[in-house]
């Protein structure tokens, strides 16, 4: 299943859902989607992901949007 590619580790990224073994968190791809940013720039924004990673994340979504939705007007409101 594409979302075993999902991790949250305490201490990393504030415990929020990463892709595999990188630091980039699900709601900061999920966002940047929503703004608009395809896959082809994703995929060269962030070279250490796949097409699968992507996936991944997007499945990892539909899956909790509750929690992804919170992390991103966390984040929005910090900004």
């Amino acid at each position: 299943m594409a979302t075993t590619k999902i991790r949250k580790t305490p201490g990393i990224c504030n415990g929020a859902a990463c892709i595999g073994r990188t630091q980039i968190p699900v709601w900061e791809v999920i966002a940047l989607q929503s703004q608009g940013c395809s896959d082809v720039n994703l995929l060269s924004d962030y070279p250490q992901l796949t097409r699968d990673d992507l996936k991944a994340a997007r499945t990892y979504y539909a899956q909790h949007p509750e929690e992804i939705d919170a992390a991103i007007t966390a984040e929005n409101s910090e900004i």
